[in-house]
């Protein structure tokens, strides 16, 4: 799996700068960054649930309870105790469909709706803890050199590259490392715990110490079949930029290549869940 520094170094290859020069990594990185963000939209509308994720138990206060910040799109409700699924049907607007009018809330069928940045369970007093299962946007990516206190648990990020100031934001995700003479010292090591005061990451240990200097990256959560996707939606951002002295046989190229590549991430997405697309049943008589 190419992580957030692999993909870093790939874009400023593409750009023709082995070293900062027109584009500073911050720049590339963000750029990085709202192709990541836009790749992982065409995954939320895609079939297969690539980015369906799980609450913690959530208590209702008032029948509502809270979205997550990563909420994009709410699913359904699920009882801790029962496990019973409470369904979500729409907004406010749709609330009368599990009542009959004049009757108070949970006469008819148990369900919930969207209201505001709440989901509100149809029912009078009700305050069953549930998970909530939603789909969640990706997390930004990050990359950088290991600051000053990076050491057998625990990374510092890279300051300069504005890395989130939010407590737990790379929280799950896959951080690797690796020294100034480009040895792997850990592979699929998940950060426990992530200080946004701090920028310091919490890692299990990993085969040797990292330190000040060496270099990091997130790994992506979306598949990474799509990662050469984001390199190259950026790279076409960036030789488009107006100040670029790219010549127009390169950018042609690269738009070239980005065209199939969008095809080929279109096609991939859509075939995940089984008979989707080039299955045909006929019946036999």
């Amino acid at each position: 799996m190419m992580n957030a520094y692999e993909m870093l170094e790939l874009l400023r290859d593409n750009v023709g700068e082995a070293t900062e020069s027109h584009w500073t990594d911050k720049l590339l990185l963000q750029r990085l960054n709202v192709e990541h963000t836009e790749v992982g939209r065409l995954v939320l509308d895609s079939p297969g649930d690539w980015l369906l994720r799980r609450s913690a138990s959530l208590t209702p206060s008032s029948n509502r309870l809270t979205l997550p910040s990563d909420c994009v799109r709410p699913a359904y409700l699920e009882e801790v105790s029962s496990g019973r699924v409470v369904p979500i049907r729409g907004t406010v607007r749709e609330r009368r469909l599990g009542r009959q009018p004049g009757t108070s809330l949970g006469a008819g069928t148990v369900e919930a709706y969207l209201l505001g940045g709440y989901v509100e369970v149809n029912v009078d007093s009700y305050g069953e803890a549930c998970y909530l299962w939603y789909q969640g946007r990706v997390k930004d990516l990050h990359a950088g050199v290991c600051g000053t206190g990076t050491g057998a648990a625990a990374v510092v990020f890279e300051a300069a590259h504005w890395p989130s100031g939010v407590d737990d934001y790379y929280n799950d995700l896959v951080l690797q490392v690796r020294d100034q003479t480009d040895h792997l010292l850990n592979v699929n090591e998940a950060i426990s715990d992530y200080d946004g005061g701090t920028v310091t990451a919490v890692i299990a240990a990993p085969f040797a110490t990292p330190a000040s200097g060496d270099f990091y990256g997130t790994v992506s959560e979306l598949p990474k079949e799509l990662l050469g996707l984001v390199v190259l939606r950026a790279t076409v951002k960036a030789v488009a930029k107006p100040s670029s002295t790219f010549e127009k046989e390169i950018f042609a190229f690269f738009r070239a290549e980005l065209k199939g590549a969008q095809e080929e991430a279109e096609e991939f997405l859509s075939t995940r869940l089984s008979g989707s697309t080039y299955i045909r049943i006929a019946e036999v008589s």
